[in-house]
């Protein structure tokens, strides 16, 4: 790698590594729509209540990542145009940072006003939510498949215990890619499921491209 890629790279590996941070301070912190009724389930007065009570830490959660992944596609972006090794990897890193966005957008602007708007329109939700997620699962598959690039990269140049790195990228991002993948046509019954494959993935993709820039020429 050139600097300018290296420094690129760097900067993508932080921004994943930090959207983990992010995720799991989310879920442990504001999680998401509770049921007053456990019976019931979750209904749209429950959703109207979250997001009225908790939106400023949503929005707050939300932008932060909104910034992360919009530096990670410019600087995809940057280390495609150099025209290094790997660009279909490079390629895959930069639309994840633009769909990461889109989706993020879309919770930003449509998802508070959605569930606000009353039960007679609680399919709009529903939709709303719908095209977020199949935004978010896309962006975890491409996410998946940048960790097989960047393993298979480490595990043609570096030590054992690289090469371990890099087998453990290609495994998880496999696996994340798979189940994102089955994820997209079930809208929202595999969230859970395809969000924390995602999630793992993008810490093992960010190591890998983090160890990737140390190690390549």
């Amino acid at each position: 790698m050139d600097t300018t890629t290296r420094r690129a790279a760097v900067f993508v590996a932080a921004a994943l590594i930090l959207s983990v941070v992010t995720q799991i301070v989310y879920m442990l912190a504001l999680g998401g729509p509770s049921a007053s009724d456990p019976s019931v389930g979750v209904t749209n007065a429950d959703r109207a209540a979250y997001f009225t009570d908790r939106w400023a830490e949503i929005a707050m959660v939300w932008t932060i990542e909104l910034a992360l992944f919009t530096g990670l596609a410019a600087a995809a972006f940057v280390a495609l145009a150099r025209g290094n090794a790997l660009p279909t990897t490079w390629a895959a890193l930069a639309l994840s940072g633009i769909f990461n966005v889109i989706q993020l957008g879309i919770g930003l602007t449509m998802f508070a006003p959605a569930a606000t708007a009353g039960e007679a329109l609680s399919p709009l939700l529903t939709t709303v939510l719908g095209g977020a997620f199949f935004f978010y699962f896309l962006a975890k598959v491409l996410i998946g498949l940048a960790g097989i690039g960047f393993g298979l990269a480490l595990l043609a140049k570096g030590s054992t215990a690289i090469k371990a790195v890099g087998l453990l990228s290609i495994l998880v991002g496999l696996g994340a890619a798979a189940i994102n993948i089955l994820a997209i046509p079930q809208g929202l019954a595999m969230v859970f499921m395809a969000g924390a494959a995602g999630t793992v993935a993008a810490l093992t993709t960010g190591i890998a491209i983090w160890l990737a820039a140390r190690t390549q020429d």
